[in-house]
């Protein structure tokens, strides 16, 4: 009887502690789920979207549903870890001078800080032999193209052209290290690395129409036999913007997006076309007015022309037809030199003789 009691009691003592043990851990992640969730509140603080207060709590809500969804996972704690380092890059890209009242471009917002947190915990996570694995493609990606430019534009200053593809790959081994955006969670299979190649090779002339803008819209590309005047800077702005081509093209690698963000997308798409209509229609109605108003106002002269000689016509009827009198009748005048002239007329000097 004794062994059996104690063998009961040990038991439970075991159930006892794996209780404690379960609610501890239960605690810890809940402490790290809060602190993750008030790093994120702060770092909107710190640069706020003039977003009403009720869609800032809701985008909150958001992150806390798609953690909360994957809390039991192995590597919850380094996930949380990750997008705390990582929302702050994200949160950055978001324009601060918004429509406090575009919706439409929230719910964007909304469902892509989702989809950017169900694929990090969902995710398998990454080794620290795949995230080096990932920096090398990253690398090799971009010097392959920092050499296509200096053989597609070869005036271009080397230095100019290495030191922005040195920067680029900086912000992208600093998001590597911390993977929140798809793109830098795990490595890419090698036909995914050509297909990002190929297609730079196919942005060639769209580079041209980059080049041609940041030169003053020249038309002509310089002569092979002449070179340009060095521009550092300028040369340093053109390769940032073609390899900003370049990272879009690694976007279209990633794995294919969730439902609600492509309705988001959408129905962002939607809004703004009808937002279109709607000022097309305002000008429509605008210039329909404007002609309106013109008739309108020739409508009026006329009418005040046509009181104005209402007007003066019994003033013109009152005075009758106007007869001239006291003047000779120019018929009765008749010039001297005609009828005879004065072969009629009395001579005095006759009578007296």
């Amino acid at each position: 009887m004794s062994d059996k009691y104690h063998a009961l009691y040990s038991a439970l003592i075991v159930v006892l502690i794996s209780v404690v043990v379960a609610m501890a851990t239960n605690s810890t992640e809940l402490d790290e789920i809060e602190r993750t969730l008030q790093a994120i509140h702060d770092c909107m603080g710190q640069s706020p979207v003039p977003w009403p207060d009720e869609w800032k709590q809701e985008y909150i809500n958001t992150i806390r549903e798609a953690i909360e969804h994957h809390q039991e996972d192995t590597h919850c704690a380094e996930q949380l870890e990750i997008l705390r380092k990582g929302f702050a890059l994200c949160w950055d890209t978001i324009p601060k001078t918004n429509d406090k009242n575009d919706k439409s471009l929230f719910e964007v917002y909304r469902c892509r800080m989702r989809w950017y947190v169900e694929h990090l915990m969902e995710t398998e996570f990454p080794t620290e032999q795949e995230r080096q694995k990932l920096r090398d493609q990253y690398k090799e990606i971009w010097d392959y193209a920092a050499s296509s430019l200096l053989t597609q534009f070869p005036f271009l200053d080397p230095n100019a052209v290495q030191k922005a593809k040195a920067d680029d790959l900086c912000i992208c081994y600093s998001k590597i290290d911390a993977p929140l955006l798809p793109v830098y969670l795990r490595p890419m299979p090698e036909e995914q690395v050509g297909q990002i190649k190929k297609r730079w090779d196919n942005l060639r002339y769209a580079r041209v129409d980059l080049w041609r803008g940041l030169s003053g819209n020249s038309t002509t590309a310089p002569p092979k036999n002449s070179t340009p005047p060095p521009n550092a800077d300028c040369d340093y702005h053109l390769t940032k913007e073609c390899l900003s081509q370049l990272l879009a093209q690694v976007w279209m690698v990633v794995p294919q997006r969730p439902d609600y963000y492509i309705e988001a997308l959408e129905n962002r798409t939607k809004e703004l076309k009808r937002r279109v209509e709607v000022r097309q229609q305002a000008r429509s109605n605008q210039q329909r007015l404007e002609k309106e108003r013109s008739r309108q106002l020739l409508q009026t002269e006329h009418i005040s022309f046509m009181l104005a000689a209402l007007l003066e016509t019994p003033l013109c009827l009152q005075e009758g037809p106007s007869v001239v009198r006291g003047h000779e009748n120019p018929l009765e005048r008749q010039d001297e030199s005609k009828k005879g002239g004065g072969a009629y007329e009395i001579d005095d000097r006759s009578e007296e003789k």
